[in-house]
């Protein structure tokens, strides 16, 4: 089974951010979440739940957390106590605090394990009912004990100046309550780690949020950001989300999935041109001769427009050269003058040929 998730948080109306988000791959089939959300002023609550989430953070990539049940409470006693050694160096900050939620999912077995201490919610999404998880270390619990017991009304309860005071939290001392548990994942479960400003929303409103977009994780935590921007709360407090999700089947694939899946529906690269087929020898030859022949005609030409232009005649083929003297003249006396030459011979009157 893989596990896919994705975080990110809202300052609301506050001033400064003071929740603090971490992950971190333990092995090829374990992760590790972690959410804290601070208290006890800007600069404290900024720095007692960054302390806490490095601590956890640092503790898992030192030991490794092979068994996670048995880690996050060691886990969590080394965050307490790094929060106690900035304490003893930054007196000033005394009376700081955060929450703190630590899950770790085996994909392997299909489980995941949790810590928490304070009032930071863990749900599970599972056929799409949500369900919260961990225990509520606010004082808010025992308002609605004492509600059902008919100690006060839930008029009362509701007004009640404590009602969001924590009942636990870490502060580098005693650590009044802790909560810890274990569970599975079938395909598609999701699990939502939160700090409180997320209960500006009825556990209803989230559910409806988290049916209602059908989409990626990312567009599922922007969409409880947006529902409770939407409320328009003057006093909206900080606001992280870490959603987690057991991939179904048809979930996207791992990276190098999807990668020879590239590779196997990749356009083909476009065929090259074929080559002109070369002419055959008996073309080139013809085509030689026709040149060479019409250079001769050209020749040619050219010769009888110079001696045309040069006021000669050609001289006639061999064959039509006039008969010579001797054919023409008849036999004469020794002393009749001699004949013309063949140039002449159209001048000899008609009457000395005859003779």
């Amino acid at each position: 089974m893989q596990i896919n998730f994705y975080q990110a948080q809202d300052i609301g109306s506050r001033d400064e951010q003071q929740d603090a988000l971490g992950n971190l791959v333990l092995a090829p089939q374990r992760k590790l979440y972690v959410l804290a959300d601070g208290m006890g002023g800007q600069t404290g609550g900024q720095t007692a739940s960054t302390t806490v989430v490095n601590a956890f953070l640092s503790y898992f990539q030192q030991q490794g957390g092979a068994d996670a049940a048995a880690s996050l409470p060691q886990a969590l006693d080394a965050a307490n106590a790094a929060l106690a050694e900035v304490l003893a160096q930054q007196p000033a900050l005394n009376g700081m605090g955060t929450t703190v939620i630590a899950v770790v999912v085996d994909e392997a077995h299909n489980r995941y394990h949790y810590i928490s201490v304070g009032d930071s919610p863990l749900y599970a999404l599972q056929q799409g009912r949500l369900k919260r998880i961990n225990a509520n270390h606010a004082f808010a619990e025992d308002l609605k004990k004492m509600v059902a017991s008919g100690e006060m009304t839930a008029a009362e309860a509701e007004r009640h100046p404590a009602r969001h005071a924590v009942t636990s939290a870490v502060t580098g001392g005693h650590i009044a309550h802790t909560d810890s548990g274990s569970g599975s994942l079938a395909p598609g479960d999701k699990l939502l780690l939160a700090s409180d400003g997320v209960q500006t929303l009825s556990d209803s409103e989230i559910e409806d949020t988290l049916n209602a977009v059908s989409g990626s994780l990312e567009q599922q935590v922007a969409g409880l950001l947006a529902v409770v921007a939407a409320k328009q709360n003057p006093h909206q407090d900080n606001v992280s989300l870490v959603l987690v999700q057991a991939a179904t089947p048809t979930a996207a694939p791992s990276t190098a999935t999807e990668q020879r899946r590239q590779t196997v529906v990749a356009e083909p690269a476009p065929a090259p041109e074929p080559a002109p087929a070369p002419q055959a020898a008996g073309g080139t030859l013809r085509y030689i001769l026709r040149v060479a022949a019409l250079v001769v005609l050209l020749c040619c030409i050219a010769l009888a427009a110079w001696w045309l232009l040069s006021g000669k005649t050609p001289p006639p083929p061999p064959e039509q050269l006039p008969p010579a003297a001797s054919e023409i003249l008849q036999e004469s006396e020794p002393d009749a003058p001699a004949a013309p030459t063949p140039a002449d011979a159209s001048d000899i009157p008609a009457s000395a040929a005859s003779q």
